[in-house]
């Protein structure tokens, strides 16, 4: 205010300063200049009066800017009305107190009224004035304050706060005062710090303030690195592939319940499995425990069937049979089928005397058994004809003359090949009563029934291969001539039909059922009866050499010869349950066991007279091939397949398969698997050989080491489970393909 009145002095020495009052209006002295204390833009600004002593003259006018203690006066540029409109003198002259314009910068009204600004003067002290009569208050000199222009301060003692202030007391906010040089930071959860990347900082003490956080590490989104990035505990959680790994190119399929992707048996994927409380794959409690441990031949010299137990070859029971019976084939049950060629009549024998039929009420079941331990069935052990308890029934198909081929399909009931009729009945399993037949036009001489269902027949009548399909009834006859002129017949795992051409054309034959192609092998000797196994390969009696040959059923080359000794004359041959080869001598009236992995004859033991028999007398070629005894296949490439790229422009390149299973002693799994870039492909493909037996063979399964690599879209794997000694079933609980995408070219 001191440097406000001097300017104001010094200006009043240079002119008139004050106000005269006209004659009659007032006797008192004359009015102090006024002056302006509006505010414009945060400073003050002052406009004094500077009219002659007969006018008011406002300026009008102000100047803004900030208070510097200096006062800015009124022009005289802005003159009162006139003497009409004079100040009325001391009754309405300005007050003399200082009483300010209100910086309107208008004229007076003339009418003698004072000046209404309301501002108060200035305080002399530097602080702008609000215009309201407030000063602001800035406590720590950053602008911010009570009444000051840039607004409250919500820290007035503290410069780094204004607008927005922290709570001090709750931590080291950086601005907030502190003591001491560094403290630990962090500007997350608590809970962050130690997991993954996410760790603690430095913060330092400067200038008594709390500066930034500096070191530490905040969660970011999680990326494939190994690295907890988002610092929940978990490592790629979302980011990694199917394989987990960061190979996008990586793929995997899990089928499991432990994994989301339940298992499903049924008829379409399964055979005799189901599943136990846990959700895991079993064989069917029925299944697991059916008696496989026989093999029936037939007498065909003296009209009996010999039951010998493949395990340790005695003869366990010898049954009177229908005329001249030559083929016998075991069914889902272990049960038998006889097929008879003098008379055309067919005979079910029950294997369990268990569950035989007490047919005449006394309590006992009368069937034929060796009942002085010499491992054979004399005469006086056997029944007469028709008299055994354990034979379940015994008919005669739409009175057939003659039965020369014998099968079972996958629903356990009976084929029957009658010669003269050239026609197939399907017999019912328990009663034996024809419920539906075939039109073949040529007469049968063996069959098989295929992974399919379809049914192949040995058409010795017309030297033809004949596919029948039961479903349809469309029978269609393949090839023609002495090379066709088979004797025994059978299924291999991959789907070929294989038969024994002895007498005409002297080999064996390989029908490849995708390309209709024939392939012969030659063999040591004239082939006769055909076996085959799960491994992939096929054995073939030769009578007059009087030996087995092995041969691969994929190079079609004969690996080995088991020579059997002179006067044998195999015939039939079988592979049983525990992979051992069976030779039927007609001759000698014996059946040669031996081992396929050193073609050695293990043991030698006697049947009824002249043995004859081509069918699947152990029950192998129905449990593996037509009907496995427990199988489940999966189909991986589809239905949620994930990728980074899109399924139609990529394909897998199959590298590993692999089965978590607990197996119990003596029981086993197998695997086979075949692929495509097609389901139709899929469908027509080839199996590969099974591998195993699991154990001893071990997981993860492979196949980047195999000689061709598996390459398409989709891979089907199966998986063949045989139950142990004791009954006890494998349990599967996970099947998992894992590949590698690459481009389609």
């Amino acid at each position: 205010m001191f440097r406000v009145t001097m300017i104001i002095g010094l200006v009043c020495l240079l002119a008139a300063c004050s106000d005269a009052a006209p004659a009659g209006n007032g006797s008192g002295p004359g009015v102090p200049t006024d002056y302006d204390t509006g505010v414009t833009g945060g400073g003050d600004t002052t406009a004094a009066d500077t009219g002659s002593r007969t006018a008011n003259n406002d300026a009008g006018t102000s100047t803004s800017g900030t208070d510097s203690g200096s006062v800015a006066i009124d022009t005289a540029g802005g003159q009162d009305a006139g003497s009409s409109n004079a100040d009325a003198g001391s009754a309405n002259a300005d007050t003399g107190a200082g009483a300010p314009d209100t910086g309107s910068g208008s004229p007076d009204a003339g009418s003698g009224a004072p000046d209404t600004g309301s501002g108060a003067p200035d305080a002399g002290n530097g602080q702008p004035d609000t215009g309201g009569g407030v000063t602001c208050q800035d406590g720590d000199g950053d602008s911010y304050g009570t009444g000051c222009p840039a607004g409250p301060d919500c820290d007035d003692s503290n410069p780094n706060f204004a607008v927005v202030c922290p709570d001090c007391t709750t931590g080291n906010h950086p601005g907030c005062a502190c003591k001491g040089v560094a403290a630990n930071c962090y500007s997350g959860e608590q809970g962050w710090i130690g997991k993954g990347v996410c760790q603690a900082g430095v913060q330092l003490c400067k200038g008594g303030y709390w500066a930034d956080c500096n070191g530490e590490s905040l969660p970011t989104p999680e990326v494939c690195d190994g690295k907890d990035n988002n610092c929940n505990g978990l490592i790629d959680e979302g980011v990694l592939s199917s394989c987990g790994t960061c190979d996008m190119s990586c793929t995997q399929q899990k089928k499991g319940p432990d994994y989301g992707s339940g298992f499903n048996p049924g008829k379409d994927n399964s055979n005799g499995m189901s599943l136990d409380k846990n959700g895991y794959l079993v064989l069917n409690e029925k299944k697991a425990n059916i008696d496989l441990h026989h093999i029936w031949i037939a007498n065909s010299g003296e009209q009996t069937v010999s039951k010998l137990d493949t395990k340790t070859g005695a003869e366990v029971a010898r049954y009177k049979a229908c005329g001249n019976p030559s083929r016998t084939a075991v069914d889902l049950n272990g049960d038998v089928w006889v097929g008879c060629r003098s008379g055309g009549q067919v005979m079910k024998i029950i294997t369990q005397t268990k569950k035989c039929p007490d047919k005449n009420g006394n309590g006992a079941i009368e069937t034929s058994k060796d009942t002085n331990g010499d491992n054979k069935i004399s005469g006086g052990e056997m029944l007469a004809f028709n008299q055994d308890e354990c034979v379940r029934f015994i008919v005669k198909p739409n009175n057939t003359k003659m039965i020369r081929a014998m099968g079972v399909d996958k629903d356990n009931h009976g084929w029957a090949g009658g010669w003269y009729h050239k026609k197939l009945y399907r017999l019912h399993p328990s009663t034996g009563a024809v419920v539906d037949n075939i039109n073949l036009g040529c007469s049968p001489y063996g069959l098989v029934i295929d992974q399919k269902g379809i049914i192949w027949i040995a058409g010795r009548g017309c030297s033809k291969l004949i596919r029948a399909d039961p479903k349809t009834k469309q029978v269609s006859q393949h090839g023609g001539g002495k090379q066709y002129n088979a004797y025994g017949i059978n299924v291999d795992v991959f789907g070929n039909i294989w038969g024994g051409n002895c007498c005409s054309y002297h080999a064996g034959f390989r029908y490849h059922t995708k390309t209709k192609g024939l392939q012969s092998v030659k063999t040591i000797g004239r082939p006769r009866g055909v076996a085959t196994s799960a491994d992939g390969k096929v054995f073939i009696a030769n009578d007059i050499t009087h030996s087995v040959a092995k041969i691969d059923a994929t190079t079609l080359t004969v690996e080995a010869n088991a020579s059997l000794g002179p006067g044998r004359f195999p015939v039939g041959i079988a592979v049983d349950f525990d992979g051992f080869v069976w030779a039927v001598n007609q001759q000698k009236s014996a059946a040669s066991k031996i081992d396929p992995k050193t073609m050695q004859v293990v043991g030698e033991y006697p049947v009824g007279k002249s043995p004859y028999t081509y069918s699947d007398m152990t029950g192998y070629t129905l449990n593996n091939f037509t009907a496995p005894k427990g199988h489940y296949w999966h189909t991986f490439g589809f239905s949620g397949w994930g990728g980074t790229v899109s399924e139609n422009k990529t394909k897998t390149v199959w590298e590993t398969i692999d089965v978590e299973v607990i197996v119990p002693a003596k029981a086993y799994i197998k695997v086979r698997y075949k692929w495509g870039d097609t389901l139709a492909l899929l469908d027509k493909a080839d199996w590969s050989k099974p591998l195993g037996p699991f154990p001893p063979a071990t997981f993860p399964i492979d196949l980047t080491k195999l000689p061709k690599k598996v390459e398409g879209k989709f891979m089907k794997v199966e998986v063949f489970m045989q139950a142990g000694k004791d009954g006890k079933s494998p349990m599967l609980k996970s099947l998992t393909a894992k590949g590698k995408q690459v481009p389609v070219t």
